[in-house]
C-alpha cells in the first residue's frame, strides 16, 4: 500500500491502533470524534475501555483477538460505549502488521459508524415482527370466526332440516285455506333464514379463502329462464315488470360455474326487487365491449330508490346497506353485495354501478366464460360428489332398494323415514357411526345416508370401516351419501377423500333426496370426479 493511498484511509476512515496485547498505541481525530475523547485519555490504556460493562459477546470477542494474535484479520460490527457513555455501532476492520521479523508488532482497527444504519435496521426488523405478530393475530382471529360460523351453520341448519322438511311434508297435505297461508308464511321464512345463513357462509368462505368455482358446461337461456320462473312471481305481486333479455350475438353455451353465476344474479335481481315498489327490473346480457376484461356483459337496472352518493364506496363492504333505516325496513344482511363482488373477481371480471336517489341503479358485471359447442349441461346442483345429478323420474318404488339411514338426532331419521315412506325401499336407522359398521356387517345396503358430526365415531371413520369391510367380504359396495351441516369445500373434500359417493349439505329436501337415489341408479350418470 503507497503512503497517498494509506493517508486517504487515514483521513477517510475512524482508524485506532493497538499493540498485540490490546492496548491502544495510536488514533486518529475521526476516531477520537466518534468515540468522543482525546488521545492523551485513551492511550496505553486497553481496548476493553469502549466495551459495554456487561458484552453480550465476550467470549467470541476474546476468540476474536485470539485469533488475530495469530494473525488473521478480522471483521464484523460491533456495539461500543464513547466517553459519554452513548451505545454507537461500528463496523471494523482488524488488520495484523507485522515487523522486519515477522513479529505481530501492531493492530489496525479502521471503523465506520453504522448507528444510524443500524437503528434503522432495528426499527425495521421492530415494525415487521410487530406486523407480523399484528399479522398473526388477525389470521387467528379469522380462523377462529371461520370456525365458530362453521360451527353455528351446524348448530343452525340440523335444526333447520327438520323445520323445512316438516314444513315442505306438510304443504302436500290435504289443508284449508288458513292451514295453508299458515305453511305458505313457514316456508317463505325459511327460504329467509337460508338466504342469511349461506350468505353468512359464503362470506366466511372468501375470508378463509375456502370459495371454489366448478366450471361446468351450461346453457345460459336456461339459467335465465330459471331466474324468470324463481322471481316471476314475486315481481307480479308487487306489480312490477320484469324482463331477463341477452342480445342475438351472444353464444348460448358457456363453460363456468353456473350455481355462482346464477347466485350473482340472485343477488342482484333479489335486490332491485327489494328496493323498488315502481317501475320495472331488466336484466340484459351482452357481448362485453367495455374496457373491463371478460367476454360477457350483464346490466341489471331497476326503477328503485336508488343509492346516495355519500354510500358509493360502502356499497360492497360486508354488512353494509344503504343505511340503518334500509335494514329496518327491507331485511338483510348486508352481505349479498360482497360477496357478488368476490364472486365477480372470481370469474375474472369487474362489477360496478350507476345510481340516482329516487330514480334507480343499474348494476354492471363483466365474466370470463368461454363459449362451447358442446351441449350436455349441467344447471344447478344442490350437492357435490361422483355422480351427474340428472333430470330423472322420482318414483322409483318398482325398484327396490335396502336403505340405511344414519344420524345421532331423531328427528332427522325421521324426516328421512317420511321421504321414503312412500316408496318400496327398506329403510333402516342407526344412531350413530359405530351402530351403523355393526349393521353393515350382518347385511348389505344399496344406499346409506351418513351423517358426518356424530358422537364417537363420526361419518368419516364409519364409511372408512365400511369401504374396508366391502374389500375384505367381497361385497358390492354401496352409495354412501355424506349428509351434512358441513358445507364448506374442506368438508366436502373430506367426505369424498373418506369414500363417499356424494356430499349432500342440510337441509337436505325431498325432492333432492329422491333425485340423489334416481342419479345413482339411473344409466345417465357420468362421472365427473
Amino acid at each position: 500500500m503507497t503512503h497517498s493511498v494509506y493517508e486517504a484511509l487515514l483521513n477517510s476512515n475512524a482508524v485506532i491502533e493497538f499493540d498485540n496485547q490490546g492496548y491502544i498505541l495510536w488514533a486518529n481525530p475521526n476516531f477520537l470524534n466518534l468515540m468522543e475523547y482525546e488521545l492523551d485519555e485513551i492511550e496505553g490504556r486497553h481496548h476493553s475501555i469502549f466495551l459495554p460493562e456487561f458484552h453480550q459477546h465476550e467470549l467470541e470477542y476474546q476468540e476474536m483477538w485470539n485469533q488475530l494474535a495469530e494473525g488473521h484479520a478480522q471483521a464484523g460490527e460491533f456495539k461500543r460505549l464513547t466517553k459519554k457513555n452513548r451505545e454507537v455501532w461500528i463496523q471494523g476492520s482488524y488488520t495484523p502488521v507485522r515487523n522486519l521479523q515477522g513479529e505481530i508488532s501492531k493492530i489496525v482497527k479502521m471503523a465506520v459508524d453504522i448507528t444510524e444504519k443500524k437503528s434503522l435496521a432495528d426499527n425495521l426488523e421492530k415494525k415487521n415482527k410487530e406486523l407480523l405478530g399484528a399479522a398473526t393475530k388477525a389470521k387467528a382471529a379469522t380462523d377462529a370466526k371461520t370456525v365458530f360460523l362453521a360451527n353455528m351453520s351446524h348448530e343452525i341448519r340440523t335444526p333447520l332440516n327438520s323445520i323445512i322438511g316438516i314444513t315442505d311434508t306438510l304443504a302436500e297435505t290435504p289443508l284449508d285455506n288458513q292451514q295453508a297461508s299458515f305453511v305458505e308464511i313457514l316456508q317463505r321464512a325459511n327460504h329467509q333464514l337460508m338466504t342469511i345463513i349461506n350468505d353468512i357462509l359464503d362470506l366466511s368462505k372468501v375470508e378463509a379463502g375456502e370459495m371454489e368455482l366448478r366450471p361446468l358446461p351450461f346453457n345460459l337461456q336456461r339459467l335465465l329462464d330459471e331466474l324468470e320462473a324463481v322471481l316471476g312471481f314475486r315481481a307480479k305481486e308487487k306489480g312490477l315488470k320484469l324482463s331477463l333479455a341477452i342480445d342475438p350475438d351472444v353464444e348460448e353455451y358457456f363453460v363456468g360455474d353456473a350455481d355462482r353465476l346464477r347466485q350473482v344474479l340472485m343477488n342482484l335481481l333479489n335486490n332491485s326487487l327489494k328496493f323498488t315498489n315502481n317501475g320495472e327490473i331488466s336484466l340484459q346480457v351482452s357481448v362485453n365491449r367495455t374496457v373491463h376484461k371478460g367476454n360477457l356483459l350483464f346490466c341489471v337496472t331497476d326503477t328503485g330508490i336508488g343509492i346516495s352518493k355519500q354510500k358509493f364506496k360502502d356499497i360492497f363492504q360486508p354488512f353494509t346497506q344503504a343505511d340503518t333505516t334500509t335494514t329496518r325496513k327491507y331485511g338483510g344482511t348486508g352481505l349479498g353485495l360482497s360477496i357478488t363482488k368476490n364472486i365477480v373477481q372470481m370469474m375474472n371480471g369487474h362489477i360496478w354501478f350507476e345510481s340516482q336517489p329516487g330514480q334507480g341503479t343499474s348494476f354492471f358485471f363483466t365474466i370470463s366464460v368461454p363459449s362451447t359447442t358442446e351441449r350436455k349441461t349441467t344447471m344447478h346442483n344442490p350437492w357435490q360428489g361422483r355422480y351427474q345429478l340428472t333430470d330423472v323420474n322420482h318414483n322409483i318404488s318398482s325398484s327396490r332398494r335396502r336403505i340405511l339411514v344414519v344420524d345421532d338426532v331423531e328427528d332427522n331419521r325421521h324426516l328421512f323415514g317420511i321421504y321414503l315412506q312412500k316408496t318400496a325401499h327398506a329403510v333402516s336407522y342407526a344412531s350413530g357411526g359405530l351402530e351403523a359398521v355393526e349393521m353393515v356387517a350382518k347385511e348389505h345396503y344399496d344406499i346409506i345416508f351418513m351423517d358426518v358430526q356424530m358422537p364417537g365415531m363420526d361419518g368419516y371413520e364409519a364409511t372408512r370401516r365400511i369401504r374396508d369391510m366391502e374389500i375384505q367380504m367381497n361385497r358390492t359396495p354401496a352409495k354412501i351419501f355424506a349428509c351434512t351441516a358441513n358445507a364448506f369445500q374442506e368438508d366436502v373434500r373430506k367426505s369424498l377423500s373418506a369414500g363417499c359417493d356424494l356430499h349432500l349439505s342440510k337441509p337436505v329436501r325431498k325432492d333432492t333426496m329422491l333425485k340423489a337415489i334416481s342419479s345413482c341408479f339411473n344409466d345417465a350418470q357420468e362421472a365427473i370426479y
